[in-house]
C-alpha cells in the first residue's frame, strides 16, 4: 500500500507508484550521484530504473518490481522523465532519516516523492516532496 494519505482525482491518476521498504538505499543512490547534472526515471513493467548523466559520466541503478525492497510497484505505463539533480537534491536529508519511501508521477510526468518519517519520540511523520520534469525545448 502507498503511503499516501489523500486520494488523487480520477482524471490524473498516477502512472508509476512505488513503495520502498528501504529508503536507505535510494538515498545513498541518491547522495551518490550529487555530482551528476541530471537524473532520469523510467519505470516499466520488469523495473524501476534511475539513470544518471553528466559531464563526467553515465550510470543506471535498475530496481526489480519483484525485489525485497519493493513493498509495492504499479506501473500502468512506461514513461521516461528528466529531473534536474538540482533540484532533487534538497528532498536528500529528509530522504536519509526516512524509514519508507513512495514515488509517484503522473501522466504529465511530475514527481511526487513521500517520505515515512519517525521522530525522536516515536510518532510518524510525513514528508512530501514535488518535482516537475525538465520540459522539453523545441529549438527554431
Amino acid at each position: 500500500m502507498p503511503l499516501s494519505t489523500q486520494s488523487q482525482a480520477d482524471d490524473e491518476p498516477y502512472v508509476l507508484v512505488a513503495s520502498l521498504d528501504n529508503a536507505r538505499n535510494l538515498s545513498n543512490i541518491l547522495k551518490s550521484i550529487t555530482f551528476k547534472d541530471h537524473i532520469t526515471m523510467s519505470p516499466s513493467q520488469p523495473y524501476f530504473r534511475l539513470s544518471t548523466f553528466g559531464n563526467s559520466g553515465n550510470a543506471h541503478y535498475d530496481y526489480p518490481k519483484d525485489s525485497e525492497m519493493m513493498e509495492l510497484f504499479r506501473c500502468t505505463t512506461t514513461q521516461t522523465n528528466r529531473y534536474k539533480m538540482s533540484l532533487l537534491k534538497p528532498s536528500t536529508k529528509a530522504l536519509a532519516l526516512s524509514c519508507k519511501v513512495s514515488v509517484r508521477t503522473d501522466s504529465r510526468g511530475f514527481l511526487s516523492l513521500q517520505y515515512l518519517v519517525r521522530n525522536d519520540d516515536g510518532q510518524i511523520c510525513f514528508v512530501e516532496y514535488y518535482c516537475c520534469p525538465d520540459e522539453e525545448v523545441e529549438e527554431e
